[in-house]
């Protein structure tokens, strides 16, 4: 993949109606007639921002309005508030009937206590998942085998970067990349173009304590992440992972250990890459909206693309891949399951719902209407980009099953202990065996 300006949509309308038109066709014909003598009270619960929110709230009225006998209520918070939220609501078992899930949290709540197994309710057609590729469907399930939630949306991880200080790097002399590049090959590049930037200006964010980061490292060079319910990297690939970063920040490649703190929590409005502070960093492709509109006020004629991870030595591609989906609630009373089943069906496949959600919450997961919004004329750019990037990345994709408290658990420790590594108080060595170790004590506490 060369690296080029964020794509303008030349397609035609004519062309996206068209697809369009291929999209509901496609869709079988229960995923857009509704039952109008569907009845129910069901509460729903997401999480995101206001953009998010009003999008949600678009569509929930989309859905009463075709079933005027359902009414939805609405629960929404911020991430981490709304998994705190969740474990309080499924101790007292007061969980709503239809949950917002994620595949990277999925493991802390498949049980049947919380979550209704859902193969029987597709097996007999109450839900749809037509259209939803197998291994999309696969990251739903549970360590038990069981289906959990019904996916809406992938969503993937890679690298955000400044075009115009590549193009300034390009003009200097500095080679271009065409995925798929090595790490090593990654980190060459940085280097010739901090040679390129302005003083005060760094090529990239040190990603050293980022999980995001490391996963794809990991499993580029072969290794597995987690094994059931244990750490599966090996301590020399984690001395390699802190050595590779240890040796960027010490050439001044990165910010100072004290930046990387800051930057790794700043609002997009405070950050290195919207300021032209910095070339390079990791955030979620799905963000490259929000901070293209951002970088348009403080940085003004500045453009954000984005690219995949490096892959390994022998061109092994580590990219993760994750799900957003909903679940049903164990507690969901039997009356309700139907509006329950007939609400997530309507999320998940019908076209005018995807259209107005825009794959804000993971590339939408039926094929066919994530294509739809990028041949769209009114589809923003950026949007257009993460359909395209994800149609390059998925095929190669390998999706790490989280156990328990995965996710947290290496947010906190990879955090920890590259710190105490970039603040020269643990060596290379001394980082990736506290990581190690202390990350396998929380992995076994959170499986009792």
């Amino acid at each position: 993949m060369k690296d080029t300006k964020v794509p303008s949509v030349a397609i035609g309308p004519v062309i996206a109606t068209s697809l369009l038109a291929l999209a509901l066709a496609t869709m079988p014909m229960g995923a857009i007639a509704q039952d109008n003598d569907l009845q129910g009270d069901i509460r729903f619960s997401w999480w995101g921002g206001q953009v998010r929110n009003d999008k949600t709230d678009r569509i929930i009225q989309l859905f009463e309005a075709a079933n005027p006998g359902v009414s939805i209520s609405r629960e929404t918070a911020d991430f981490v508030p709304y998994w705190e939220r969740l474990t309080i609501q499924s101790a007292g078992n007061n969980q709503p009937c239809a949950i917002t899930m994620q595949s990277r949290w999925l493991a802390t709540y498949a049980r049947p206590d919380i979550l209704m197994p859902l193969d029987d309710l597709v097996a007999d057609g109450t839900l749809d998942v037509t259209g939803i590729p197998d291994a999309v469907m696969d990251s739903s399930r549970g360590a038990d085998g069981n289906l959990y939630m019904i996916p809406h949306g992938v969503f993937y991880f890679a690298l955000m970067y400044n075009e115009q200080m590549l193009e300034n790097g390009i003009a200097a002399g500095v080679e271009p990349m065409e995925w798929p590049y090595t790490w090593e090959e990654y980190a060459e590049h940085l280097r010739a173009i901090q040679a390129t930037l302005p003083d005060g200006a760094v090529a990239t964010h040190n990603m050293g304590r980022e999980p995001d980061a490391f996963i794809p490292w990991v499993q580029s060079h072969g290794e597995k992440v987690f094994e059931g319910s244990e750490v599966a990297f090996s301590q020399e690939i984690a001395v390699a992972w802190f050595e590779y970063w240890e040796e960027l920040r010490r050439e001044g490649v990165t910010e100072s250990p004290e930046e990387m703190i800051s930057e790794n929590s700043a609002l997009v409005e405070e950050s290195n890459l919207a300021n032209g502070r910095g070339y390079a960093t990791n955030r979620p492709p799905n963000q490259l909206g929000s901070v293209q509109t951002v970088t348009n006020t403080v940085n003004p004629g500045a453009t954000i693309n984005t690219r995949p991870y490096p892959v390994g030595p022998d061109g092994t591609v580590g990219m993760d891949l994750g799900t957003n989906g909903i679940a049903i609630g164990a507690n969901c009373a039997a009356e309700q399951i139907p509006a329950t089943a007939a609400w997530i069906n309507f999320w998940t496949q019908n076209p005018e719902a995807a259209g107005i959600y825009q794959s804000d919450n993971g590339v939408v997961s039926i094929p066919e209407l994530a294509n739809a919004q990028a041949a769209d004329p009114a589809t923003q750019p950026t949007q257009v980009r993460l359909i395209e990037l994800y149609n390059e990345v998925v095929p190669t994709a390998n999706p790490v099953f989280w156990p328990a408290g995965g996710y947290q658990a290496m947010t906190d420790v990879l955090n920890r202990s590259y710190d105490a590594v970039a603040f020269e108080q643990l060596t290379p060595e001394q980082g990736a065996e506290q990581l190690i170790s202390e990350l396998q004590q929380q992995l076994s506490q959170a499986a009792r």
